[in-house]
C-alpha cells in the first residue's frame, strides 16, 4: 500500500491571515533551505534553495489556495503541502461575541488559571475592566456635561493626592495582589473583586476626585485610543479565538464551518491512493481547530467499530496497550516519549500495510487513516482548562468521558485499554478450539469483534509540541500564547515537547525575545540553523532516513 507521496497540511493561527502565507514559510523552511532533502548534485538543488512548484488543485475547495509539490526526496517520495485555510470563515466576528469571551476570561474563577498564566491573565482581566470602567466614567462625564450635573469636584485644591500619586499607588497594590495570589493559590480570589474594586477607585478618583480639565481630557482621549487598538488588534486577532473558542449561538455555525472545510480536505486527501501518509502542522488558534478535526476524523476513518481493524492493526493496538500498562508512571521522561512514540508509529504502520477494509456496512470506500503526525507549535491548548474547560475538573471530566483525546488515550473502561470488544467471554462454536485467554486484553485480540474506541486517536497518531516559555513577570518576553501541552495535567504524558528559546537580532539589539509567537519557522541565527528550526524539521520528518 505504499504511495509515492506524503501530504503536509499546514493550518495557520489567528489573525487576517493571506492565503498561502503560511505555507510558502513553512515550505522555504522544511524543503527550499535543507541540504539534506535531496541528494548531492541534484539538478533540483540550485543557488537560491531546492526548487518547489505551485499547482492548482481542488482538493482545499478555493480557487485562491494551490499546493506546493516538490521533486523526488532522498528517500523517494515526494511532498505536497496543503493549507487549510479558515479565516474568511471568522473574519466577520461580532464585536459582541469579543467582548462575550472576554467577560468569559474576567469571569473565570482564579484557582483555574495555572501558576504560569497568572500575570498575564491578571494584566488581561485588569485591561479589560479599567476599559470598562473608563468608558462608563466617559459616558457619566458627558451626561453630567450635556445636563450640567457637576458630581464630580470642580476645585481639586483640596484632594491629598494628584492624580500621579494615585495612579502609583493603585498599580502597586495591584502588582502586590498579584504577587501574593501567584505565590498562594489559596488567596488567588483577591484577583478578582478586590483588585476589580482597586480599579474602581482609580478611574473614580481620577475622573471625579481630581478638578481640572487637562485630566478628564487625557482620560477621553485614551479611552478613545484604547477602543481604535481594540478594533485595529483585538476584533482581527482575538476575534478569530472568541469565533472559535466562545460556543455561543451566533459561533456555533461558524465553528461547524471551519470543521468541515477541514475534514474535507483531509477526506480528499485520505482517498487519493498516491498519499500513504499525512503530516498535520498547526500554530496557534489552529492547533485546536486541528486538534478538533483529527477527533472528528478518527471516528470516520480510524480502526472503530466504524471501520473494523484488520487481525494486524488488531495485534498493533493490543502491543499499544500492554506498553500503557506496563509504564503506569505519572511522568515520563523523553527516553520513554521516544519509546512510545514508537509504538505508535507501528500502529500507523499496520494502518498503512492492511490499507482499505470494510466498514461496518461491508462498503468499501477505498480511503483508510494516513494521519501519522500532529505537529504544533504556540498552542493555546495549553490553557485548554480555562480557555475550554471550566476549571481543572471540568477538563479532567472531559478528558475521562473522552471528549478530549489525550496521549496516550484514555482507557476504554476497567478491562480494556484502546482495543476493547462488545463479545462476552463464552463458550460457544466461534470461541472452540481457541486457547482460554488469560485477561480482558487478550480476549479484545482474539474476540470475533474489537475495535479501538473513538477517544483513542494518538493511539497512533504521535504529537509533537513547541512552544517558548515567556518570561514569569515580563510575559512579553517569549510567547505567552503558547506553553505545554504534555502531562497528566494537560493532555497526557505520551507528548514530546520542545520548549525552545527563540532568540533574534533587530536594530542593533542582539538576543531579543520580544513576542517571538510568529517564529517558530524562522531561521534566526545569521550563520547556521537555530536549534527550534532543526526541532522542528525532526518533528515533521520530511525525509524518512
Amino acid at each position: 500500500m505504499a504511495g509515492e507521496k506524503q501530504a503536509i497540511v499546514v493550518v495557520h493561527g489567528m489573525g487576517e491571515q493571506r492565503p498561502m502565507g503560511l505555507m510558502r514559510r513553512i515550505v522555504e523552511t522544511l524543503w527550499t533551505s535543507d541540504n539534506s532533502v535531496l541528494p548531492p548534485g541534484d539538478r533540483h538543488a540550485t543557488a537560491d534553495g531546492n526548487k518547489s512548484w505551485i499547482v492548482p488543485d481542488c482538493k482545499t475547495g478555493s480557487h485562491d489556495l494551490q499546493r506546493i509539490t516538490t521533486p523526488t526526496a532522498i528517500d523517494g517520495k515526494r511532498t505536497d503541502f496543503f493549507e487549510f485555510y479558515y479565516a474568511d470563515i471568522l473574519d466577520d466576528s461580532k464585536l459582541s461575541n469579543l467582548w462575550r469571551w472576554l467577560l468569559r476570561i474576567v469571569l473565570v474563577r482564579p484557582e483555574f488559571v495555572s501558576a504560569r498564566m497568572v500575570w498575564p491573565w491578571s494584566a488581561l482581566c485588569f485591561l479589560i475592566v479599567l476599559i470598562g470602567l473608563v468608558t462608563f466614567g466617559v459616558v457619566l462625564l458627558a451626561v453630567g456635561t450635556i445636563f450640567e450635573l457637576q458630581w464630580w469636584q470642580v476645585d481639586g485644591g483640596s484632594a491629598r493626592l494628584d492624580v500621579y500619586e494615585v495612579t502609583f499607588l493603585g498599580i502597586l497594590n495591584l502588582g502586590l495582589m498579584v504577587w501574593l495570589g501567584h505565590a498562594i493559590p489559596k488567596i488567588r480570589w483577591i484577583l478578582r473583586w478586590p483588585a476589580y474594586l482597586v480599579i474602581l477607585v482609580l478611574v473614580y478618583y481620577t475622573l471625579f476626585g481630581i478638578g481640572g480639565v487637562e485630566v478628564r481630557t487625557a482620560v477621553v482621549g485614551g479611552t478613545i485610543l484604547i477602543s481604535l487598538l481594540t478594533a485595529a488588534f483585538f476584533l482581527p486577532y482575538l476575534g478569530d479565538v472568541a469565533g472559535y473558542l466562545g460556543a455561543h449561538p451566533d459561533t456555533v455555525r461558524r465553528r461547524h464551518d471551519v470543521r468541515e472545510r477541514g475534514l474535507s480536505l483531509l477526506r480528499d486527501l485520505h482517498k487519493d491512493p498516491t498519499y500513504d501518509r499525512i503530516v498535520i502542522v498547526a500554530h496557534s488558534l489552529g492547533s485546536v481547530v486541528a486538534y478538533d478535526i483529527l477527533h472528528l476524523m478518527w471516528e470516520e476513518l480510524g480502526p472503530t467499530n466504524e471501520n473494523p481493524p484488520s487481525d494486524r492493526v488488531r495485534q498493533a493496538l493490543y502491543e499499544h496497550d500492554f506498553f500503557v500498562r506496563n509504564h503506569k508512571s505519572r511522568f515520563w521522561n523523553a527516553l520513554t516519549v521516544e519509546a512510545y512514540q514508537a509504538v505508535q508509529a507501528k500502529v500507523a504502520e499496520a494502518i498503512r500495510r492492511t490499507g482499505s477494509v470494510a466498514d461496518k456496512h461491508g462498503k468499501i470506500t477505498g480511503a483508510y487513516w494516513k494521519i501519522t503526525d500532529f505537529v504544533t507549535f504556540g498552542s493555546p491548548l495549553s490553557h485548554a482548562q480555562f480557555l475550554i474547560a471550566r476549571g481543572v475538573e471540568n477538563f479532567e471530566k472531559l478528558k475521562e468521558e473522552r471528549l478530549l483525546p489525550v496521549a496516550p488515550p484514555r482507557t476504554y473502561n476497567e478491562d480494556y485499554g484502546v482495543l476493547y470488544t462488545p463479545d462476552k467471554l463464552e463458550f460457544s462454536e466461534q470461541t472452540a478450539g481457541l486457547p482460554i485467554p488469560e485477561s480482558p486484553a487478550e480476549w479484545a485480540l482474539k474476540a470475533p469483534r474489537s475495535y479501538a474506541h473513538h477517544g483513542a486517536v494518538f493511539s497512533t497518531v504521535k504529537w509533537t509540541n513547541m512552544y517558548d516559555e515567556h518570561h514569569p513577570l515580563f510575559f512579553w518576553q517569549g510567547d505567552v500564547l503558547g506553553g505545554p501541552v504534555s502531562g497528566i495535567e494537560h493532555f497526557g504524558r505520551g507528548i514530546r515537547e520542545h520548549n525552545v528559546k527563540i532568540s533574534y537580532s533587530k536594530f542593533r539589539f542582539k538576543n531579543l525575545r520580544l513576542i517571538t509567537h510568529t517564529l517558530y519557522w524562522t531561521n534566526t541565527l545569521q550563520n547556521g540553523i537555530s536549534p527550534h528550526i532543526q526541532k522542528f524539521r525532526e518533528a515533521v520528518r520530511l525525509v524518512r532516513k
